[in-house]
């Protein structure tokens, strides 16, 4: 915890606003509120920022700290408290194959070789920390890719009736299309901002 309470302080440094103090105090030493919280899709970036600069939480501080929460073991039931039963999850230092059925994945040092969205899904991907993630989708899908830093994100196999749309927060970031991304695709240059 006490790189999470590390973590809190350069955040606050960095000018974290008057309603997340609040937040973050009422949650302390509670690791399920706290990781609740992060995962709320404006603090996502935040989390993803300061974890790959080095001066927020280390894939060792989640994968030993939060090793309840990560890797398909928790899913946030409406961390944004905005909409009913919309489903978050994070992974982090994870190899394997996924097919998510969340609204909101979150992938942090991972390498996916194959994220399958199957027929009918809309889901949101935030992908950071020096990733790479390969998606393919079958059918109709509208999938929409938050890139950070010098992550990359891996097109392979995207139906006609496929829709991708890539917001790129760093210059360094990287989106490549395979031999079989035949969806629409677009593309974003972002801003971050924290």
């Amino acid at each position: 915890m006490e790189s999470l309470f590390k973590y809190y302080k350069n955040a606050l440094t960095n000018g974290l606003c008057n309603e997340y103090k609040g937040y973050w105090r009422s949650a302390k030493g509670d690791k399920e509120r706290l990781f609740c919280l992060a995962m709320r899709q404006q603090s996502i970036p935040h989390l993803f920022h300061y974890s790959y600069s080095g001066t927020g939480m280390t894939r060792k501080d989640l994968l030993e700290g939060f090793s309840d929460f990560v890797n398909g073991k928790y899913t946030v039931i409406d961390a944004d408290g905005v909409v009913d039963n919309y489903k978050t999850q994070l992974y982090v230092g994870f190899t394997g194959e996924l097919s998510p059925s969340n609204d909101v994945t979150a992938f942090m040092w991972c390498d996916i070789p194959s994220l399958q969205f199957e027929a009918t899904r809309c889901e949101k991907i935030y992908v950071g920390c020096n990733s790479k993630v390969n998606v393919s989708c079958d059918g109709f899908n509208n999938i929409i890719v938050m890139l950070f830093d010098e992550s990359e994100i891996v097109l392979e196999d995207i139906d006609e009736n496929s829709s991708v749309f890539v917001y790129k927060y760093s210059d360094k970031c990287k989106v490549t299309k395979g031999k079989f991304c035949l969806g629409k695709v677009k593309e974003f240059e972002k801003q971050l901002k924290l």
